[in-house]
């Protein structure tokens, strides 16, 4: 079985969510086009930990989901941040339309985006003193719904969207 992690690892570099972001955040997920489901966006259904999901870059600025917008194609409020600085931006774009060859994953980031799908990459094992900060919060964030507890040493945040299942 050929590898599902063929053409490198994540950034992972990773931020808290500031207060100014949220707020900025649920302005741009509740002025667009209303949920699916009716429902006005709330601080709960936020992130509180950005992480770059994108391949492995060298530059300073790095793109992480904020909040995904509920619906089958509402798009995803990203945050974007250099090195060093909070994190500033919040901007809703639309979900990248690319899936697997057999349809059964889609990619996670956003559309256009540089480098690798997100099916491509494998998330990097966090240096011990990373996992001492962010190991409970990761650990909370990956919890699936089905209530597995994963390793927090290898697992991120990964956005997720499933095109097949808009509820969830």
């Amino acid at each position: 079985m050929p590898s599902r992690h063929p053409r490198g690892f994540t950034c992972g570099r990773r931020s808290f969510v500031p207060p100014r972001l949220l707020t900025a955040a649920l302005r741009v997920a509740n002025a667009a086009s209303p949920a699916w489901d009716g429902l006005a966006y709330m601080a709960e259904d936020a992130a509180t930990l950005l992480v770059c999901t994108l391949q492995a870059h060298r530059g300073p600025v790095h793109r992480s989901v904020v909040l995904n917008l509920r619906g089958p194609v509402a798009g995803t409020v990203w945050a974007a941040w250099r090195d060093g600085i909070e994190p500033y931006l919040a901007v809703l774009l639309p979900d990248c339309p690319v899936t697997t060859a057999d349809g059964d994953e889609a990619c996670s980031e956003f559309a256009r985006h540089p480098d690798a799908h997100s099916w491509e990459l494998a998330d990097p094992a966090l240096p011990p003193s990373l996992l001492a900060l962010f190991g409970p919060l990761l650990a909370e964030q990956d919890r699936p719904p089905d209530g597995r507890v994963l390793d927090a040493t290898t697992r991120f945040h990964r956005p997720t969207t499933n095109r097949k299942n808009p509820a969830q």
